[in-house]
C-alpha cells in the first residue's frame, strides 16, 4: 500500500510487477510444465527495462501450511524435486522488486491450476491455466497506464469486478 504519492520510478516498478503478475495469472502452458519454465513470464516485463527480483516467484499452498509447500514452484532455479504443474495444485503467483533502502513492491495472490479448454491437444497433449482465487483489490494509484496493454487492463477491470462481486454481498454497511 502507498499511503502518500508515488513516485515516477515507484509507479513504473508496480506497473511492471502488476504485469508480471497479470501475464502469470493468464497463461495458458502444456499440462506437466515445471513451475521454472513459467517463472520467466512474471520477470519479462521487468527485464526489459534491466530490473529484476531476488526470489521465486511462486510456491506451492497446501494442507500442511508450510510457507513454501510443494512440490511444485515458480522459480528461476530448478529444484531437483519439483513437479511440474497439474490441475488442482495450488500456487501463489508473488513476482516483485526492491529498491534497495528506498521502496519495495510485491503483488501476491494465490491461484488453482486448472485444465484449460484449447481448441486444440497437439499431441494429445492436456493444457493448464491459472485461476486467481484471491480477492482483494489491487491498489491503482500506484499503476502507470501508459505501460498497460489492453489485455493488462481488460484482466484488471475483470478481476475487480470478481472482487467486487465476491465480497460486496459479505460487508456490511457500517
Amino acid at each position: 500500500m502507498c499511503f502518500g504519492s508515488p513516485t515516477a520510478h515507484e509507479k513504473e516498478a508496480f506497473t511492471l510487477v502488476l504485469r508480471g503478475h497479470i501475464a502469470l495469472a493468464t497463461a495458458r502452458f502444456p499440462e506437466g510444465t515445471p513451475g521454472a519454465k513459467l517463472d520467466i513470464l512474471a520477470r519479462l516485463p521487468l527485464w526489459g527495462v534491466g530490473l529484476d527480483y531476488r526470489h521465486g516467484t511462486g510456491h506451492g499452498v497446501g494442507a500442511f501450511l508450510n510457507v513454501h509447500e510443494g512440490p511444485q514452484a515458480i522459480s528461476y532455479k530448478k529444484r531437483p524435486y519439483e513437479e511440474g504443474f497439474y490441475p488442482g495444485m495450488v500456487t501463489s503467483n508473488e513476482p516483485g522488486y526492491y529498491a534497495d533502502g528506498r521502496f519495495g513492491v510485491r503483488i501476491e495472490s494465490v491461484m488453482v491450476c486448472r485444465e484449460a479448454q484449447t481448441p486444440h491437444r497437439f499431441g494429445g497433449t492436456r493444457y493448464c491455466e491459472f485461476e486467481t482465487i484471491t480477492m482483494a483489490p489491487i491498489q491503482k494509484k500506484l499503476i502507470e497506464p501508459s505501460l498497460m496493454t489492453p489485455a493488462d487492463v481488460a484482466w484488471l477491470n475483470a478481476y475487480h469486478r470478481q472482487v467486487r462481486e465476491t465480497l460486496l454481498p459479505l460487508l456490511k454497511e457500517d
